[in-house]
């Protein structure tokens, strides 16, 4: 995609990267502030545990289901324009919770929001390419973006519960949510420039839609499979199936034979293999920060607050892994390299399933464990770099989808635990054993998910270090550089 001119794009880009990767956060803020706030908007909307599952599923469907669809949007009409629309919808949608205590209104809102977050999550990154020339000033932008979001999912977590507690009520603070998107709204036109709608895009929007349902679905399935008592390996299944999904969906409807499809399946393994791992590992991060906040309150008796304090580490992990992940990468290849990060996912899984989760001192370690194999999703450069063929809107997509399925799967399998409960009624020390059971299998779960993304490293991703590549040079009459939308472009 090319940008309305190189020296705008170039004058605006330190700016652009930050704004960004606030609208990012603030996408995750809003998903974990609507969680933390559960309580008071079950009190207040008179909702069961059934209608509060509602609430989260209908999100993680829409969020999960429209990221391919968003990028097409922003390839056709323009991505600031886009992503315009999709602030706009975040702020009309933080507004209802805080106004309003009808459960079908609440319910809209929270399918508003995950359109929402889909459409800022898909533009933020096309509108970083876009606000930087082919070159080393993309990759860091795209690798500090990368880390930005992967490291938020825990990051926001205390300063959500900071906020909860110092408002007088839950729509207080969903009242901040709105403002923040407002001022976001606001200084998008200042701050980034409009992209050229690229030529011929309009026609990929009617295919990429047609994906809408099929990725939906396949989150509904995922949350809908949660809540059923099936056995581990079914869930495993279903995961990893999903994780090839991002890759099915650039390959099919092109009208080939199948032999042609496996052969072009065949020849383009290593892209696969990426946004496999990356979906998988997504998976594992965002449900093990679920259980592992719900276990520590329940099995630990932590308050919300002293839980946002335990997260930390795992900012302090993905931070590490993003600086470490690379360096290994060219050392040894980026196959070695990821497939090393997933097994030490694996390890601090295992770590957990075998201790629990009930105090500070039993997470930490194993959380900077799986955190730091989770560094893996800050690595856009580097799979690019491996010869994959990977692009970084393609691995942005695999993080999106990975995300909706862990907020699907994870908590499913407690809710399994939830309605065991239920049915024996035996007290609070029946309870806890229970939600102890129950994360013990989202924490074998994760060990499970590490280990397949090991695997499918080590298949698809190549084992030997890159050769260096030289620098770009500048094109005639392009200040700094090729412009988005040639060949060097992720988003071309």
């Amino acid at each position: 995609m090319a940008s309305s001119g190189g020296t705008g794009r170039l004058r605006r880009s330190g700016p652009a990267v930050v704004l960004l990767g606030v609208a990012q956060v603030l996408v995750v803020f809003d998903t974990t502030m609507f969680a933390m706030g559960l309580p008071w908007i079950m009190a207040r909307a008179g909702l069961t545990v059934s209608g509060l599952t509602w609430l989260l599923t209908v999100y993680s469907v829409c969020f999960a289901a429209l990221p391919a669809l968003a990028a097409a949007l922003g390839e056709a009409f323009g991505q600031r324009r886009v992503l315009t629309g999709g602030l706009v919808l975040s702020t009309l949608a933080a507004v209802v919770p805080a106004v309003s205590s009808d459960a079908s209104l609440l319910l809209w809102s929270r399918a508003v929001q995950g359109i929402a977050a889909a459409v800022v999550t898909a533009g933020a990154l096309a509108l970083i390419d876009a606000a930087h020339p082919a070159g080393p000033g993309r990759d860091r932008a795209l690798s500090v973006h990368f880390v930005v979001v992967a490291a938020a999912l825990p990051a926001v977590l205390l300063p959500a519960v900071l906020l909860l507690d110092a408002a007088d009520d839950g729509g207080t603070a969903f009242w901040v949510q709105a403002v923040a998107s407002a001022v976001l709204l606001l200084l998008t036109p200042v701050v980034l420039t409009e992209t050229t709608p690229v030529p011929g895009a309009a026609r990929r929007v009617g295919s990429a839609a047609r994906w809408v349902v099929p990725l939906g679905f396949l989150a509904w399935f995922a949350d809908w499979l949660g809540n059923h008592s099936v056995s581990l390996e079914t869930v495993v299944l279903i995961a990893v199936a999903g994780a090839l999904l991002p890759s099915l969906v650039a390959w099919l409807g092109r009208g080939e034979r199948m032999p042609e499809l496996f052969a072009r399946l065949y020849r383009q393994r290593a892209a696969v293999g990426a946004y496999t791992v990356v979906t998988l590992v997504a998976t594992c991060l965002a449900g093990l920060l679920l259980v592992l906040s719900l276990s520590l309150q329940l099995l630990g008796a932590m308050s919300p607050l002293q839980v946002g304090w335990a997260m930390l580490p795992a900012v302090a992990g993905i931070v590490l892994g993003w600086l470490v992940l690379p360096v290994l990468a060219a050392r040894i290849g980026v196959g070695f390299a990821v497939a090393g990060a997933c097994a030490v996912a694996a390890a601090g899984f295992l770590v957990l399933s075998l201790r629990g989760a009930a105090g500070f001192g039993e997470v930490v370690l194993p959380l900077l464990l799986v955190a730091f194999g989770c560094g893996v999703l800050a690595l856009p450069v580097g799979f690019a770099r491996s010869g994959s063929g990977a692009r970084p809107q393609g691995l942005n997509a695999s993080r999106q989808l990975g995300a909706g399925l862990g907020a699907s799967l994870f908590p499913g399998i407690l809710t399994v635990v939830q309605q065991e409960e239920a049915r024996n009624a035996t007290g609070m020390k029946a309870y806890r054993s229970f939600v102890a059971h129950g994360a013990h299998d989202c924490f074998q779960l994760g060990v499970a998910l590490s280990l397949a993304a090991t695997v499918v490293a080590l298949l698809t991703l190549t084992r030997v270090a890159p050769a260096p590549e030289p620098e770009p040079e500048p094109e005639p009459g392009v200040s700094g550089g090729a412009p988005a939308g040639t060949a060097g472009s992720p988003g071309s």
